[in-house]
């Protein structure tokens, strides 16, 4: 996460809303209001215990992904950085790697390059995660800048 900033801007969308909501709980420390947006967002999604446990975790960590590349982008490092350390610790690291490659690969996809060192951490975690044929296709179109 560091030194790359991605602006994002999504339309003000009941998910947007809720993500929103999320990192407003968990910024004020209240993990109750945070806990209860959690289980209404995965109330539908999930068919099993351990399918609702992973949800979570990739609802968390996405959830609070967004947040940081919100507040890194605006400029306010204080919150980004408690946003990062929320991050590492309420998500599994695979999950925390999986959604830092996915803001890569968003990233490349909207720029159109990515730089060489973010560009290989991308590859490299594709290759090791066995992603589709698909996800490679995006990745080849992106250009590796040095």
């Amino acid at each position: 996460m560091r030194g790359s900033h991605v602006t994002m801007q999504l339309p003000d969308i009941f998910e947007t809303r809720q993500v929103k909501a999320f990192r407003d709980a968990l910024m004020a420390g209240d993990l109750e209001q945070a806990k209860k947006i959690e289980d209404h967002l995965l109330a539908e999604a999930a068919t099993s215990p351990e399918d609702r446990e992973v949800l979570a975790d990739q609802l968390r960590a996405s959830m609070l992904f967004r947040a940081y590349v919100d507040a890194s982008g605006a400029g306010d490092e204080a919150t980004a950085l408690v946003l990062q350390g929320l991050l590492t610790t309420m998500c599994s690291p695979e999950t925390v790697r999986a959604t830092l490659m996915s803001g890569l690969l968003y990233a490349g996809l909207q720029q159109g390059s990515l730089p060489a060192e973010d560009h290989d951490r991308l590859t490299a975690w594709m290759k090791e995660a066995d992603v589709g044929e698909e996800m490679k296709a995006r990745l080849a179109g992106i250009t590796r800048s040095k």
